[in-house]
């Protein structure tokens, strides 16, 4: 075999059909690998391994890999996606996509769409040229149909001993990226099934031959970094055979050691997640226009709903789980809640209302009911699911129950996305609607589902101006009809554009210069994204005197008011306005005038004035006073506007005159600024 000079990739893929261990995929970041040497990449497959049967077998090889890297186990689909069968198996960890993505439902690869959705070593030829890319493979199919022409080397070893040589030949010539199919599992499974003594022996040949591979990785130079991953196609059944929806048949795994990748258990990695983990590693980036169904192992995080696995039970009123199976819930995730006010009473209790449900317990409820098929969700997952609530009495009516997102936070964008994985199955009379609710508002519909859907939804919506938080209900009602499985539900915005625009801050009151007796202050402002606050500041003679503000908290108009009590004098208000984003209003000066002192009234001396004392007069006449100025006088009700002098006078005042009477009279004497003095008397 020619020598290969580009540097090699290394990760190992066991195709197997059994347990339910997820462990972490994790991939050497970019930007260290081009710090040192780029990483290789080794995918090694196990046709048919049965994951629970791997820790029985005589595998020290694989145990090593284990103990020092990354488990997985999840389940396949079953039919009518695809059969447990190699063809769908070994195209969806190629390609990173499921059997209704690329096409691929039985070993005849009728109407592949490979052209869609290329194997992963064909992209990373497409984007890195230079680097050598091969496939070795017992299972002809793998080298010559799965595996595109662009790959540099596809041969088939004719058998495994072949392949496992020519696997290492190809590693030691410097390969970069390679992928090795190991078959002869697969045969021991059909001829003895898992039970059988042969399947253990066809695991321990397998993984002697995983070590020759491995060795050949450890001859290469020490600077290189390989990152290994170990997977299977399917499983088997116990008495031989695969291709339906047993949990037998349906478990795969992933095993990953390797640079960044972090030891450990997982029950989110999945069969899916190889290519783009891979692809991660040698430095692609996923686009989302190829439209993958996994996702590289580094970034994949839980979600909420993950975090319920410490929460989930045995059966309650179910049969067909195992006793022991943890697998359900109706306790919610941190800021979820469920609205089951339109339930009726009774039903399968698992299913009563939104559920969360594990794929091992609940496909397991009853096979052959579409359950397999719900790929897209991961680990623990949300379920409404008629048809099996409906199969014990209940009250009157048709399932009918909502789920409730937290309140998520908006940035100020003016759009965002709402994205989910989602199984969507119609088997009788049911609805499904997703719906929006901004600020805790009136719910709005996003959509509403009226066919099958399995996908991994992005519904673009538009945000209002100004909204702070969006809330999300999943709507479903059913009777006795299928289910609707929602998972990895996250609310996408973008950052919001740089607000440059500065608030506008209106002084409403006061309108006039005074002087008044108080300053009753009023200040509106607006912002076309967010104001934070509004302020307002006296000054006298230059000097700070006090200051006043009102937090806005994200609104786009307000009002800041405050009643002020000053010493008499000469005083400047100056106010502004902050929005979210630190833009401050022009600010606006306005200068008014306290008075704060009534005016004085006090009785003129001299018998042509007053005549009387101590209160009661024949004449009296009174003598008015304010530094502000006096602007009327009062009596009894009967006005007389004055002009507006320091000084002024009331003279002469008997019964008949000014309004005045005999008896005991009111007199008001208003300043300019509004400020009276009240003094009564009496008139004989």
């Amino acid at each position: 075999m020619p020598s290969f000079r580009k540097r090699a990739v290394v990760v190992a893929a066991v195709a197997a059909a059994a347990t339910c261990l997820v462990p972490t995929l994790a991939v050497v970041p970019a930007a260290a690998a081009e710090e040192t040497n780029p990483v290789k990449t080794l995918v090694v497959g196990i046709d048919g391994a049965s994951f629970d049967f791997l820790a029985g077998a005589d595998m020290p090889n694989l145990d090593a890999l284990m103990a020092r890297g990354m488990v997985s186990s999840s389940n396949l689909y079953g039919s009518p996606m695809a059969g447990t069968i190699s063809g769908p198996g070994w195209s969806t960890i190629a390609t990173g996509v499921w059997p209704d993505k690329h096409g691929v439902v039985d070993n005849n690869f009728t109407a592949p769409r490979y052209d869609l959705y290329p194997d992963y070593l064909t992209r990373i030829e497409a984007a890195q040229p230079a680097r050598s890319t091969a496939v070795v493979a017992t299972w002809a199919p793998i080298a010559t149909t799965i595996f595109g022409s662009a790959v540099d080397s596809r041969v088939r070893g004719g058998n495994d001993a072949g392949t496992t040589a020519r696997a290492v030949e190809t590693i030691a010539g410097g390969a970069d990226d390679v992928f090795v199919h190991l078959d002869e599992v697969d045969g021991a499974g059909h001829s003895t099934g898992t039970n059988g003594a042969a399947y253990n022996r066809a695991l321990a040949k397998a993984d002697g031959e995983i070590g020759q591979i491995l060795a050949a990785v450890d001859a290469r130079p020490a600077d290189e970094e390989w990152l290994i991953v170990v997977t299977a196609d399917h499983g088997h059944t116990p008495t031989g055979g695969h291709g339906g929806s047993s949990p037998a048949e349906r478990k795969v795994f992933v095993v990953a050691a390797g640079p960044g990748i972090e030891p450990g258990v997982r029950h989110d990695v999945k069969v899916s997640d190889i290519a783009p983990t891979v692809l991660s590693a040698v430095g692609i980036a996923a686009d989302p226009a190829w439209n993958l169904d996994g996702t590289a192992a580094a970034v994949l995080a839980p979600d909420d709903f993950d975090a319920l696995r410490p929460s989930l039970q045995t059966r309650a009123d179910e049969t067909r789980p195992g006793a022991g199976v943890l697998g359900w819930t109706h306790a919610t995730p941190e800021g979820w809640t469920i609205d089951n006010s339109r339930m009726p009473a009774g039903g399968v209790k698992e299913w009563a209302g939104w559920s969360f449900a594990t794929d091992d317990f609940w496909t397991n409820v009853e096979l052959g009911q579409r359950r397999e098929t719900a790929v897209r969700a991961r680990d623990v997952f949300a379920v409404a699911d008629s048809d099996e609530w409906d199969d014990k009495a209940h009250a009157a009516g048709a399932f009918d129950s909502t789920l409730v997102s937290p309140a998520y936070p908006l940035t100020g964008a003016s759009a965002a996305t709402l994205s989910y994985a989602t199984n969507y199955v119609i088997d009788g009379p049911q609805s499904a609607e997703v719906l929006v609710s901004f600020d805790g508002g009136e719910p709005q519909s996003l959509k509403a589902y009226s066919a099958d859907t399995n996908a991994n939804e992005a519904l673009a919506f538009d945000v209002p101006a100004g909204a702070r938080t969006a809330q999300f209900r999943f709507h479903y009602t059913g009777t006795n009809s299928a289910f609707w499985v929602i998972d990895r539900v996250a609310l996408g915005q973008a950052q919001a554009p740089v607000d440059t625009q500065k608030p506008v801050a209106t002084l409403v009151a006061p309108t006039t210069a005074g002087p008044m007796p108080a300053l009753q202050l009023q200040v509106q402002a607006s912002d076309d994204v967010a104001l934070k606050r509004i302020v307002a500041n006296i000054y006298k003679d230059g000097k700070l005197v006090t200051s006043t503000q009102s937090a806005m908290n994200g609104a786009t108009s307000g009002v800041h008011q405050a009643t002020i009590t000053l010493p008499d004098g000469a005083y400047t208000v100056k106010y502004n306005a902050e929005d979210a984003a630190g833009n401050i209003a022009q600010t606006g000066v306005f200068s008014f005038a306290i008075d704060g002192t009534p005016p004085t009234a006090t009785v003129k001396d001299g018998a042509s004035f007053t005549a009387g004392s101590a209160g009661t007069y024949d004449l009296v006449s009174y003598k008015l006073f304010d530094a502000g100025k006096v602007s009327l006088v009062t009596i009894n009700g009967v006005a007389k506007d004055l002009a507006d002098n320091t000084w002024s006078d009331v003279n002469f005042m008997k019964p008949g005159v000014f309004g005045a009477v005999s008896g005991q009279n009111t007199m008001i004497v208003q300043d300019v600024a509004g400020n009276t003095a009240t003094v009564t008397f009496t008139l004989n």
